[in-house]
């Protein structure tokens, strides 16, 4: 809860107080919905009001810290007496704010809390008692760091869109401290394990479970990040995946793809552990576009990939095959909104060579130049044919810079690496290059039209070298 959020709570408090009113049940009203702690402490520093979500944070029995002194609470003696100097004194004149103090539970675990503490005053500005609101800093901490580590995995290019699903779910499975990491597919009532990380090893991708006998039933009704912190002490306690698996600890948020229902990713353990807090559920929401992300764009390479395939040089040879795999292309990248570059390439003096080997070996210096672009290309990119010694070369997702960049690369390949005809002499080739990027809603014909206007601008400064379309 933010600082202002807080004071505008005390005053609010304070103006229905009189002027040693302290109302257990005004508090109850107000703060037993909270989802992080509340505790309320008379100017003797006496617990007189603490919420459920305090009874949870702290481990304590509903009632056992009322009339306790504040000090049970804290790790640390000093820091009890330092905050009562510095804070929850009547004197104090400082505002309602946000401080770390490190926290005992009843059990003997210490934890760091971010506390807001403020001193409760009546309406005629006497001292009634003090206020502290505190969540644990796992979340405001650690979240920084598993968000920084999110980062590092999503934006490495050596690692392919699998291996960055699994590396979330290891990072994730890290922050929450839990056993069980799950990506699944839900297929009609079936929950299908599409990646997974399980510390006791036996879970394995495909496995299959009823829906309904999982708690991501909960995270799909209500779509949106559902967790549960002590499954035996919260009314699912029922719930047939608690009954079947003992697992006492889950958090789980659907997924989407392509804006429909693919699954849940989900976390889970055999052991109870801290509540789960409001960071924790954002965390949640955005891993969850996150893992969206990647099975959208590898969805769509695949796509990609699948029509990109070439499986003899015949077919890459044939103008009305390239066309149809170029124009597929585009209406995929329409659809996964992914940039899309083609090469209008040109061979320099092609005729000479069949002038001087006949077209024999024309046609084979055609093939191998083919080779040398196919193998200079991703999977995801193709070059084909479109007439005479002009091809394109096909570059999904890939920008204007980035393709000139390709076309020089190339020129210099085929500078030093000769190809051999059929009849084994070795020539150099030569090429001018216009690149174009498809523009929103372009059609193919405009696209090709782009590409060889540059292509021609090529040719007119000397050949051998790239020109951009505008």
């Amino acid at each position: 809860m933010k600082d202002s959020k807080v004071g505008e709570v005390v005053q609010a408090l304070s103006d229905k107080l009189g002027a040693n009113a302290i109302s257990p049940a005004l508090y109850t009203s107000i703060f037993d919905a909270f989802e992080e702690a509340v505790v309320v402490a008379d100017t003797n520093r006496n617990i007189v009001y603490v919420n459920t979500a305090s009874e949870r944070l702290f481990g304590y029995p509903k009632g056992a810290l009322l009339g306790k002194k504040t000090k049970i609470l804290y790790a640390d003696e000093s820091d009890f007496s330092e905050q009562g100097q510095k804070r929850f004194n009547a004197n104090s004149s400082i505002a309602a704010q946000n401080y770390r103090e490190v926290y005992r539970r009843h059990d003997g675990a210490q934890f760091l809390g971010v506390t807001t503490g403020a001193v409760m005053r009546s309406n005629e500005g006497k001292t009634v008692g003090y206020i502290g609101i505190i969540r644990p800093a796992r979340s405001a901490e650690q979240s920084l760091d598993t968000v920084q580590k999110i980062h590092n995995v999503t934006s490495d290019i050596l690692l392919s869109h699998d291996e960055k699903i699994h590396s979330l779910l290891q990072i994730a499975l890290n922050h929450f401290g839990l056993n069980i990491a799950i990506l699944a597919c839900i297929e009609g009532n079936n929950y299908v394990v599409k990646d997974c990380v399980d510390l006791c090893g036996e879970l394995k991708p495909s496995m299959q479970f009823a829906t309904a006998g999982t708690y991501c039933t909960h995270t799909l009704a209500q779509n949106k990040a559902v967790g549960f912190h002590y499954v035996a002490q919260s009314e699912i306690r029922d719930h047939p995946c608690y009954k079947n698996f003992k697992l006492e600890s889950y958090i789980g948020v659907p997924v989407q793809l392509d804006k429909e229902l693919f699954g849940t990713l989900n976390f889970s353990s055999a052991s109870p552990v801290e509540p789960f807090v409001k960071d924790d559920y954002i965390l949640m929401e955005m891993l969850a576009d996150t893992v969206s992300y990647l099975l959208y764009k590898k969805q769509s390479e695949e796509a990609i990939e699948y029509l990109a395939k070439v499986d003899d040089l015949t077919s890459l040879l044939n103008r009305r095959a390239t066309l149809e795999r170029l124009g597929d292309v585009i209406a995929q990248s329409n659809r996964f909104a992914y940039d899309i570059s083609v090469l209008a390439i040109d061979l320099d003096h092609f005729k000479s060579i069949n002038d001087k080997w006949g077209h024999a070996a024309g046609d084979h210096a055609l093939i191998e130049f083919a080779r040398v672009v196919s193998g200079l290309g991703r999977k995801t990119d193709f070059c084909g044919r479109i007439g005479g010694e002009e091809f394109v070369f096909v570059l999904p997702g890939t920008s204007l810079e980035s393709s000139e960049n390709i076309g020089n690369n190339l020129r210099h390949k085929l500078a030093v690496e000769p190809v051999e005809l059929s009849n084994g002499v070795r020539i150099t080739l030569f090429v001018s290059i216009g690149v174009a990027t498809l523009k929103n809603n372009e059609s193919l014909e405009s696209l090709l039209a782009r590409a060889d206007e540059a292509l021609y601008a090529a040719k007119q400064k000397g050949r051998n070298c790239v020109s951009l379309a505008l």
